[in-house]
Parts: structure tokens; C-alpha cells; sequence
């Protein structure tokens, strides 16, 4: 069975979604092979391939990344227009540049952009985040719906998966720098482009700022520049090269300039880009490993009874009662259940109808039962002084799960270690409930226990 990575969620996710919603009937998907080995999650898994399989569902389980594909291209293609646009804008009748426009238009949005961006990503603000580029997936998504008005269910979940959350904070992060290193690349490809094909003069000019601020700007733009060895104009150089001041240029003040555009574009455009892609796309696969599915779902609680019945709804039961036998017999080892070998149990106001502990738990494994905070306490030092570090807190399942019981579970479970909640009921009670189940499960959250750590064990009552 392969490791569940991100893809494999997602995978599950839109079958969950195609089955809420109807439109995938998955109860009578049965396995063939013994499965005792594997986790939920692979359990899982293999039942949603098992269900992809007889139901022909790859296409439709894959629309919604073909047209998100396509919306990538899109952002491309319009990328690569603006750019070069911005930069032909700045050639100012056949022979001159405008220097400081082209600046504004290829790094001073860009800069403005990157502003945003991060003040998006320090505050969680998604619409900084995304800028407007959130909705080419949507969009794409809308015309794949109108092509086929049912069967959507599976698009929103793979949406929700890739473009919701901390995966998509990142997805949307690289999407947005991923447009503007397109958009300047495609600008710097066409000024070298000009400049190695046609001869440029270089002006600028301002009618509201001192002229001063263009050579300053010039000079502290250009000394990162100077340092890796490129050619910048110097400040009277800059001061030639006003509107009006002088009408042609020398050759070397022509490639000063040339070196100063070309090397300002990469090194204050490009390459914070590059690095914010980069940063983007490490921090989208680490939100892709620790991505999770809700367990905590009722869907998910109810495949767990049904995928994993031997972990979650084991029996506990008492000693044999039959008439003792002539020779003597190993003593008896609890089952696994899950369970982690040598777990030690704590109980929790499970009341009189159970005995405590059952036979098949050793007295020694038992740090006992919390009645009241003096035995909270008592219990509590005992777990932080075990060596063991998985505990399993059983419970009565036929009790509400109240304020009260979620204290002392928090209590038990504030140092590190492994713990289980078990929801042990009687023969003689009824079944969980799916409500009273999914409460269970809603504290199981609250206390950080994992969902595939709640277990439902079957005890005899107390004679």
C-alpha cells in the first residue's frame, strides 16, 4: 500500500463529498484481503480506489485540476502580455526610453504587489494573500459545472483541498508570484531584446518632484549594482540625460544606462520573486505533509466503526466461568484492540455496572479511577511519573460527555505521551448513538486525542 500523501487525501475528501451528497453510493464496498496490518488512513485509501474503480470516476474526480490547469496557462498568458505591454509603453516614440516609467511600471507594481503580499501573510488577511488570482480556479471550476450541471461535489472538495486552508495560503502565494516573475521576465525579455536590436536614448522627467530625488534614487539604486561589477550612470550622467538637458547621448552613457535598467529589473525584481516563490513553494509542501482530514467528521467516525470494528468495537470480557480444568494455563494477556502492548488504563466515573478493572486488564496496568479531584490529582502524578507513555482514559459511554469529564481529561492529558479514550458500554446498554458518538468525538478534539484514537470496547456489567 503506498504512503498517504496529500493527493491520497484529497482523493478521499471528494469521495466523502460525492457520498454526502448523494451521488456515490459507497456501503456495499467490501475487501477481500485480511486488513488487520493496516491504519485507517490506508484503509481508507484502499477503499476509495476500491470505489474509483467500480464506479469509473477517474475523469470526474480529475475535471476540476484540468480546468485549474488550464487557468494557470491563462494567468501565464496574461502575465507575458502585461509585461511585455508595460515595457513597449515606456519606448516613447522610436529612439528614447522613458528610465523612471519603465521602473514604475516593471518594479513599482511589483514592489507594491510584494507590500501587500506580506502584509497578507503576517496578518492572514487571504485577500492580500491571493491578491485577485483566487478566482481563476473558481472560475474555471463555474464553466466545468455549466458543462456538466451535476456531479460537482467532487470539484468544490478538490478546490476546498488545494486552495483552502494553510495548502492554499501557499497555493495561492505561488500562483501570485508565479504571475510576476512571468510578468517581469517577459518585460525584461523585451528590453533586451530592443536594446541589442535598436539604439535607445535614455530620458526621464518630473513636473511636481525635485530633480534631486532621481539622482539620489539613481545613486542608491545603483551602488548594490556597482558592487557585482555592473556599469551605472554616474549623477551627472543623470542629470544629462533630463528632458531637455541634452539631446543625444555618447555611447558609453547609452550602456550605463542599459546596464543600470537591465541590472535593477533583476536584482529588485526577479530575484526577490524567485526567492518568494521559492519560499512559497517549500511552504506549501510542508502545509501539503501535515495536511489532515477531519476525523473528527461523522462520516469519517462511521467508516471508522465499519473499516476497523476489531479497534473500535472490541469486547472486554470477564474470566471464564466454566468448571476449572485438571491442568494449569498460561496467564491470560489482554488483546490488543489497538492498543499499544503494556498501555496503562485509567477510568473515569465509569459507575457500578462495570467492574473495574475487567479481567482481561492486569491490576498493574490500572493507575486507577478518578472520582473526584483527590483522586484527579492522585491519577495524574501517577501518569507523569509512568515510564509507559500511552494511557488509555476509559470512560462510560452511556454518560453525557459534560464540561466535567473533558476537565479531567485535560488534566490527564496535559503532559506528553499517547492516549486513547475508550467508551466502554455494557451488554445491557443500548448502542451508541450516533449523536452520543460524534459528542464523544467532539471532546476526543477538544483534548487533542486523535480520532482514530477513540475506541469503543464492549465490557461484561458488574455481577
Amino acid at each position: 500500500m503506498p504512503i498517504i500523501n496529500f493527493e491520497n487525501y484529497v482523493l478521499i475528501e471528494q469521495l466523502r463529498t460525492l457520498e454526502s451528497n448523494a451521488e456515490l453510493d459507497g456501503q456495499h464496498v467490501e475487501f477481500h484481503e485480511p486488513d488487520d496490518a493496516l491504519s485507517f488512513d490506508a484503509r481508507l485509501l484502499r477503499r476509495a480506489k476500491d470505489l474509483v474503480e467500480r464506479n469509473d470516476l477517474s475523469d470526474r474526480l480529475q475535471r476540476a485540476e484540468k480546468y485549474t490547469h488550464r487557468a494557470r496557462w491563462l494567468l501565464y498568458l496574461l502575465a507575458t502580455f502585461l509585461g511585455a505591454l508595460g515595457t513597449l509603453y515606456a519606448v516613447t516614440g522610436t529612439q528614447t526610453i522613458n528610465i523612471y516609467w519603465l521602473l514604475l511600471v516593471l518594479l513599482g507594481f511589483n514592489a507594491l504587489s510584494m507590500l501587500l503580499w506580506l502584509a497578507g501573510v503576517s496578518f492572514n488577511l487571504p485577500a492580500l494573500v491571493s491578491s485577485w488570482f483566487a478566482w481563476f480556479p473558481q472560475w474555471f471550476a463555474t464553466k466545468a459545472n455549466r458543462e456538466a450541471a451535476t456531479n460537482t461535489a467532487a470539484d468544490r472538495a478538490w478546490l476546498a483541498c488545494h486552495y483552502g486552508g494553510k495548502v492554499g495560503k501557499w497555493q495561492l502565494s505561488k500562483l501570485t508570484h508565479e504571475f510576476w516573475l512571468v510578468y517581469l521576465i517577459a518585460g525584461l525579455l523585451i528590453l533586451v531584446i530592443q536594446l541589442m536590436t535598436r539604439q535607445y536614448d535614455f530620458v526621464w522627467g518630473t513636473t511636481l518632484l525635485n530633480d534631486n530625488v532621481f539622482v539620489r534614487l539613481t545613486a542608491w539604486m545603483g551602488e548594490p549594482l556597482q558592487f557585482i561589477g555592473m556599469s551605472t550612470p554616474s549623477a551627472a550622467q543623470v542629470w544629462e540625460t533630463r528632458i531637455g538637458v541634452s539631446e543625444t547621448l555618447t555611447a558609453a552613457h547609452r550602456f550605463n544606462w542599459a546596464q543600470f535598467l537591465l541590472g535593477a529589473i533583476m536584482l529588485y525584481g526577479v530575484l526577490p520573486r524567485l526567492l518568494l516563490w521559492l519560499g512559497s513553494i517549500s511552504l506549501r509542501k510542508l502545509a501539503r505533509h501535515q495536511f489532515r482530514l477531519d476525523y473528527y467528521h461523522p462520516y469519517y467516525i462511521n467508516l471508522q466503526q465499519q473499516l476497523m470494528p476489531m479497534a473500535s468495537h472490541g469486547e472486554i470480557v470477564d474470566a471464564d466461568e466454566h468448571p476449572p480444568v485438571t491442568f494449569a494455563l498460561p496467564d491470560r494477556q489482554p488483546e490488543s484492540h489497538g492498543l499499544p502492548a503494556g498501555t496503562q488504563w485509567v477510568a473515569i466515573e465509569i459507575g457500578n455496572e462495570i467492574t473495574w478493572p475487567p479481567a482481561m486488564i492486569k491490576a498493574a496496568d490500572s493507575l486507577g479511577v478518578v472520582m473526584d479531584q483527590s483522586s484527579l490529582i492522585q491519577v495524574s502524578e501517577k501518569i507523569k511519573t509512568s515510564l509507559n507513555s500511552s494511557v488509555a482514559i476509559a470512560v462510560s459511554a452511556i454518560r453525557i460527555p459534560d464540561r466535567g469529564v473533558q476537565r479531567s481529561i485535560a488534566t490527564l492529558t496535559e503532559g506528553t505521551g499517547d492516549y486513547w479514550l475508550v467508551l466502554l458500554h455494557t451488554g445491557l446498554s443500548s448502542e451508541i448513538s450516533k449523536q452520543r458518538l460524534a459528542a464523544w468525538y467532539q471532546l476526543a478534539k477538544k483534548s487533542a486525542i486523535p480520532a482514530d484514537h477513540v475506541l469503543s470496547l464492549k465490557v461484561n456489567e458488574s455481577s
